[in-house]
């Protein structure tokens, strides 16, 4: 990372928000009876099969030597009529394994690469790791017919995704963590609706409300009268004038790889129907009512403030309405998985092993930090 501003990993949290989006609240009766039905229908499922540890090979500056880092294996899988490229990240030998997987939805543009730096943290913990490339994105199908890019065939293609790699189970929830746009309120609204198939939710820097719009790399693409038809796909934009830290020329390279090549103008074709398939404030809204019903898996926001994209205040008020945890990060931008990947897997690591004990949740007053974050909440 090259840090273009400074700052330590701190937490900010108005109290006002912070003790409404904290309460406990018991599930509804129509809210278990959909588990039920949710684990009747899913009881029959795929199991996972075995992965081993992965690893890259990367250049020490220290040594000046080669060494062997901890990464994801990249594996594949044909589901709802699409070809599915995904990474999978498996603890060391050494590491005792935890009993949940998490699933990992990049946003709109960008590819399952995104996670890498913050799988490897995750893995380092215990966790098993799950991160597709979305269909029209990364390595995964790019189909010009028989998908529409709307939120709802996202929505039904990862649900089927997870069903061919394993990983839907109501014995056996998954965790999920979500980032970016539109393809990320796909997966929330699929999680909204089959309860019983997660456990967890974690929202990283993804458009919550009104006041979230899209970045100019996205929204050249609804420009009045067409006019935005064909533009390139800027990646380079997307993924870098949201962030508080430069991201290394050879990390960009793996974001822009899609939009090159044979298959480029498939990819920018699949980036173009996303935007104009899915009305981002429509899509905030319904987010925002399927997740006002309780009984659904609890929720942490971990939000980088200094976000150049996505302002707080829309952030607040959903954590407050749909009864949601939050941590933010100062000094970490619009991808906290880029920025700081290691302080964004504590946050995560401590969110998915605590007890959701309400007491054990502090606050800070008008958001003035005086004190390094608190993980161990």
């Amino acid at each position: 990372l090259y840090p273009i501003g400074a700052g330590s990993i701190l937490s900010a949290r108005p109290m006002a928000a912070c003790m409404a989006s904290k309460m406990t609240v018991a599930p509804s009766r129509g809210a278990l009876a959909r588990k039920a039905s949710v684990k009747v229908a899913r009881r029959t499922t795929i199991r996972v099969r075995a992965f081993a540890p992965a690893y890259d090979e990367v250049f020490d500056g220290n040594t000046g030597q080669m060494e062997k880092v901890l990464s994801q294996s990249v594996e594949s899988v044909s589901a709802g009529g699409l070809e599915w490229s995904y990474r999978v990240g498996v603890p060391e030998e050494s590491t005792e394994a935890k009993p949940t997987k998490v699933l990992m939805i990049h946003g709109a543009g960008l590819n399952s690469f995104t996670y890498n730096k913050l799988s490897r943290e995750l893995q380092k913990m215990g966790y098993t790791t799950f991160a597709p490339d979305m269909p029209g994105h990364g390595a995964t199908s790019k189909p010009t017919s028989g998908f529409d890019y709307s939120a709802a065939s996202y929505q039904s293609a990862l649900e089927a995704f997870m069903t061919a790699a394993g990983i839907t189970d109501v014995e056996d929830p998954v965790d999920m963590i979500v980032s970016g746009y539109i393809t990320s309120q796909a997966a929330l609204l699929l999680a909204a609706a089959n309860p019983g198939l997660f456990r967890r939710v974690i929202v990283m820097n993804t458009p919550l409300g009104p006041g979230h719009k899209l970045p100019d790399p996205l929204a050249v693409y609804t420009r009045p009268f067409g006019m935005g038809k064909g533009a390139q796909a800027d990646v380079y934009k997307l993924a870098y004038f949201g962030n508080e830290f430069a991201i290394p020329e050879e990390i960009m390279a793996k974001y822009e790889a899609p939009y090159a090549g044979g298959d480029g103008e498939a990819a920018r074709a699949a980036l173009e129907a996303t935007v104009t398939k899915n009305d981002l404030k429509a899509l905030t809204s319904a987010v925002s009512k399927a997740w006002s019903v309780r009984g659904l898996p609890k929720v942490r926001v971990v939000w980088g403030v200094n976000d150049k994209y996505l302002g707080d205040k829309d952030m607040f008020k959903w954590a407050e309405d749909v009864r949601a945890t939050f941590d933010c990060i100062r000094s970490v931008g619009h991808m906290p998985q880029e920025d700081f990947p290691q302080e964004a897997a504590k946050f995560i690591g401590a969110y998915l092993e605590s007890e959701l004990k309400v007491s054990a949740l502090g606050s800070v007053r008008l958001g003035k930090v005086t004190k390094d974050d608190d993980y161990q909440r």
